[in-house]
């Protein structure tokens, strides 16, 4: 093989090359290494960087070898790298835009609603009440994991109750903590500004220790807050100790 491009022409067309291929490679290592949601990015950057790195292994090819149709190849896989590079960035925007800036536009509407954010009620004192209070005047969707799912019934249909009952058949177990984090994260993505109710976790207690409790109630508080939603949970003040008490207010403002 002979070069028929100047050295310069040959040494610009490597390192462009070397730089491509190393982000490829970059990308090409996180293939599975992210939740879902990224996932695509990952996937989509991935393939379209491969034809870029084709593109230009091609390009270096042609420096020493003359092909035929060499223009019409290159600008096909050029073309495929940058627009699907493209695409992949504006796919990344709208993803992070859904899932981790809250909806400042949903967040202020209905009137008397309480700001977004996450709350402990402490219920020795009508805390049913306030819940109540709060649905009916939040006027959006709304979801209540309670013990007592008739409590809140006429307060319209954007109140949706989750029993939590031993009876698995008709609601969801204590102890399944991941199938309760998974609805709460599920609505919130579906209803951004939405508000999430966990009105008894003294019952959670009785089958959960509290660590493992409380990183189950700090999860969905940070999804609550990518969201732009509300998260409000209730316990009886006598259930808990002073510990358990100080960590619940250092993660959530009491209501």
């Amino acid at each position: 093989m002979v070069l028929t491009v100047p050295y310069y022409t040959l040494l610009y067309d490597v390192v462009v090359f070397l730089a491509i291929l190393y982000i490829w490679v970059f990308f090409l290592k996180r293939w599975d290494r992210y939740v879902a949601e990224l996932k695509p990015f990952i996937r989509n950057a991935t393939i379209f960087l491969g034809f870029g790195v084709v593109g230009r292994l091609l390009d270096i090819i042609a420096d020493f070898v003359i092909f035929p149709h060499a223009d019409v190849v290159l600008a096909f896989f050029y073309g495929v790298s940058i627009i699907g590079v493209i695409y992949t960035m504006v796919h990344y925007v709208l993803i992070f835009e859904r899932y981790y800036l809250p909806p400042s536009a949903r967040t202020g509407s209905g009137g008397g609603r309480k700001p977004t954010g996450s709350y402990v009620l402490f219920t020795d004192r009508d805390g049913v009440g306030k819940i109540v209070d709060l649905l009916r005047s939040s006027g959006g969707p709304s979801l209540v994991f309670t013990r007592s799912p008739d409590r809140y019934r006429g307060n319209g249909d954007n109140v949706v109750s989750v029993w939590i009952t031993q009876a698995t058949d008709k609601g969801v177990s204590p102890t399944k903590l991941h199938v309760l984090q998974e609805r709460a994260i599920g609505f919130m993505r579906e209803n951004p500004g939405g508000v999430v109710v966990l009105d008894d976790i003294d019952y959670l207690l009785m089958y959960n220790e509290f660590p493992i409790l409380f990183r189950f109630l700090v999860a969905v508080k940070d999804y609550a807050a990518i969201n732009g939603s509300t998260f409000v949970v209730a316990v009886s003040r006598k259930s808990i100790g002073d510990k358990e008490h100080a960590l619940l207010l250092n993660e959530f403002k009491p209501l």
